[in-house]
C-alpha cells in the first residue's frame, strides 16, 4: 500500500474520531445499560451507537472494507483478505458505566492480514494514540519513542487474577515492582506502549481488545505474543502478553511454570 493512500485513509479516520467529541457527551448523558453473558458483561447504547456510526461511515467512504467488531455478527468476515477494520467501540465498558473514566475506543486497519493503522482513543483524557505502518507511533501528534528496557524487578505489570492461579499471581507480584489492572485492555496496553508498565497480560481477550496493539508493538520494538511465546493471530486472539523486551522472558518463565494460567 502506498503511503499517500494510507495518509488519505488516516485523515478520514482522524476526522471521524474528532467528531466524536460532539457525539459522546450526549450518548453518555442518555446512557442505558444492558447485560450480555452475565451481570458483569455490560453493553451500553454508547457501544452500540458508536459502532453503528463507524459502520455507516465505512460503508459511505470505504465501500468494500470489512468490519470485525464486538457488537455485531462477524460470521461472514474474511479477516485475512482485503481491507479489514477491527473495532471495539468502548473498551472498558464496565469502567464507563461505574466510573465514567478509564475506557477507550480501539480501531485497527489491516490489509491482507498486515496491520497498517492503529488508534487507541482515551476519550476521557483527550489522548489519541496512533500508529502508522513504517512511520512510528504518536500521542496527540507527538512522536512516541520505543520505551527503555525494564527489568522485571523494576517494572509495574498488569494482569487480572481471574484465570491465573494463586501461586503464579504471587510469583508475579514478588518478582515485579508492583501490579496494576486498569480494566481496559487498550489502556493497560497503552501503559506498556509508553513505558509506564513493563507488561500487560490478558488471558481471555477478543480480537477487538488487542487489534490495535499489533502495530504499536511493531513500531515501538515491543514483544506481543501468546503466553507460550508463539505468534499471536489477530483474528483469533487468545491469551496474550504485550511487553517491554527487558522483562518479557522473565514473565513468560513465571506464567508458564506449573500450569500458571488456564482459560
Amino acid at each position: 500500500m502506498m503511503q499517500n493512500e494510507l495518509h488519505y485513509i488516516d485523515t478520514h479516520i482522524m476526522n471521524w474520531l474528532t467528531h466524536l467529541d460532539d457525539v459522546i457527551p450526549q450518548l453518555i448523558k442518555d446512557m442505558s445499560t444492558d447485560t450480555k453473558l452475565n451481570r458483569f458483561d455490560l453493553v451500553t447504547n454508547v457501544d452500540k451507537q458508536l459502532q453503528n456510526k463507524f459502520e455507516t461511515y465505512l460503508a459511505e467512504h470505504f465501500p468494500g472494507h470489512q468490519l470485525l467488531a464486538e457488537e455485531k455478527d462477524n460470521d461472514t468476515i474474511q479477516p485475512y483478505e482485503g481491507h479489514l477494520w477491527i473495532m471495539d467501540p468502548i473498551d472498558g465498558t464496565a469502567n464507563l458505566v461505574k466510573q465514567q473514566e478509564d475506557y477507550c475506543i480501539i480501531i485497527a486497519y489491516f490489509v491482507e492480514g498486515e496491520p497498517k493503522l492503529s488508534y487507541i482513543y482515551d476519550y476521557p483524557h483527550d489522548k489519541l494514540y496512533k500508529a502508522i505502518a513504517g512511520k512510528g507511533a504518536y500521542v496527540n501528534g507527538q512522536p512516541l519513542l520505543p520505551p527503555r528496557e525494564l527489568q522485571l524487578r523494576d517494572a509495574i505489570i498488569s494482569f487480572g487474577t481471574q484465570y491465573i492461579n494463586e501461586d503464579t499471581s504471587k510469583a508475579l507480584y514478588d518478582a515485579s515492582f508492583s501490579v496494576r489492572n486498569i480494566g481496559s485492555c487498550g489502556l493497560d496496553s497503552v501503559r506498556v506502549i509508553k513505558g509506564q508498565f513493563g507488561a500487560h497480560i490478558n488471558t481471555n481477550p477478543k480480537p477487538w481488545d488487542i487489534a490495535a496493539q499489533f502495530l504499536f508493538a511493531k513500531e515501538l520494538n515491543l514483544e506481543m505474543t501468546q503466553l507460550n511465546g508463539e505468534p499471536l493471530d489477530f483474528a483469533k486472539s487468545g491469551p496474550f502478553i504485550i511487553s517491554n523486551r527487558g522483562c518479557y522472558k522473565a514473565i513468560l518463565a513465571i506464567i508458564n511454570r506449573d500450569g500458571g494460567y488456564h482459560i
